[in-house]
């Protein structure tokens, strides 16, 4: 009996080891995030929306390198009443203990604000402010290229394509190692046309619900001051974007 229960407690303490080592283990080089969220009602009203999104981001030898997709659609009585979609591909690489330079490429079609297609290439430097257990903050500032397409009908006093400075934050804070907020905000000063702007911004909330599964809240704006006329009729400068779904994540 004595020796049963010595082979007992040393299996436990060999799992409780193991569990030790597997958290004492270095960060993952390779982290991905997935979004999705479904509505639909009918009867007398008939809507759907569709929500997408993914973040992935890899790092290696001084690199970090990552890229992230939104898309939203929605339908109201057979009429399409949101398409958009946002992504982009981000390369960093640290210079100093905090500071670093960055290039993004990226690409937006929001067709009810009038852009078909919207290409960015941008540069800049990456200051990380605040790096603690709880809390980051990175600060960005730097330039950026567009080329846009207006959908059909519609015109804009800003050229197709144009150059923008940029400044940007990035801040999160962790309630636990799953659950967190998220605050990303940007403005982008048209240099060619000195009353043109863009604001985007997204704040996004993350409750687990297991290890890998969690709920996500988010809530994106895209503003623009001086946005597209079409068929004589201005546009709405801000657009916004409400949605829940559940994340995956590894």
């Amino acid at each position: 009996m004595r020796t049963r229960l010595l082979t007992a407690a040393a299996a436990v303490f060999t799992a409780i080891h193991a569990l030790e080592a597997q958290d004492a283990l270095p960060k993952k080089n390779l982290e991905f995030s997935g979004t999705a969220g479904f509505t639909q009602t009918s009867g007398n009203a008939n809507a759907t929306t569709t929500n997408l999104g993914n973040k992935l981001k890899y790092t290696a030898r001084g690199w970090t390198l990552g890229e992230d997709l939104a898309f939203f659609y929605g339908e109201a009585d057979h009429k399409v009443n949101a398409n958009f979609w946002n992504g982009g591909l981000r390369a960093e690489r640290s210079i100093m203990e905090r500071l670093g330079v960055y290039a993004v490429t990226r690409f937006d079609r929001n067709v009810l604000q009038g852009i078909a297609s919207r290409f960015e290439e941008g540069f800049g430097l990456d200051w990380k402010a605040i790096v603690s257990k709880r809390d980051l903050l990175s600060l960005q500032a730097g330039g950026s290229l567009f080329q846009q397409q207006l959908t059909k009908g519609s015109t804009a006093t800003a050229k197709r394509q144009f150059p923008a400075a940029r400044l940007g934050l990035d801040y999160k804070h962790l309630f636990t190692e799953l659950a967190y907020f998220q605050q990303t905000g940007e403005f982008l000063p048209n240099l060619s046309d000195s009353d043109a702007y863009l604001v985007n911004s997204e704040s996004a909330l993350v409750a687990p619900l297991s290890r890998r599964l969690g709920l996500k809240l988010s809530y994106l704006v895209r503003y623009n001051n001086s946005p597209p006329i079409r068929e004589n009729v201005p546009l709405k400068t801000t657009d916004t974007f409400f949605s829940s779904g559940i994340t995956i994540s590894f």
